[in-house]
């Protein structure tokens, strides 16, 4: 198993009731204070790993322009993200061929000028 794997690709209930095996292995030889405190700790670890990676998900959905307010007035009246201000990859190849279309013409304007002269 290399780095890439971890964790491992488990069965969604093993592994939580793995995780629920864990718990109950650790705090058999803790008291109360001890297991809360260690119960803390590890949900403050668990909290931290969630916010760094929302806020990456986050980071990344902007630059693929594929962050949607599914809140905003413009979606709830009917108007769609991708129709009206933000670019799907399906307009983008629209405005691709478009160039490469366009600068074919000139190309071809341009050898019939060469002819001319």
């Amino acid at each position: 198993m290399n780095d890439t794997e971890f964790p491992p690709n488990l069965n969604p209930q093993a592994f939580s009731f793995l995780a629920c095996l864990v718990g109950s292995a650790l705090s058999g030889d803790f008291d109360a204070y001890e297991q809360a405190s260690i119960g803390n700790w590890l949900m403050l670890v668990g909290e931290f790993m969630v916010a760094a990676s929302a806020q990456q998900q986050l980071i990344e959905a902007r630059l693929e322009n594929f962050n949607i307010n599914i809140n905003s007035r413009e979606h709830k009246s009917g108007g769609s993200f991708y129709k009206n201000n933000g670019r799907s990859s399906q307009t983008q190849r629209m405005e691709v061929d478009f160039l490469l279309g366009a600068v074919k013409k000139l190309q071809e304007e341009l050898e019939a000028l060469k002819k001319d002269n």
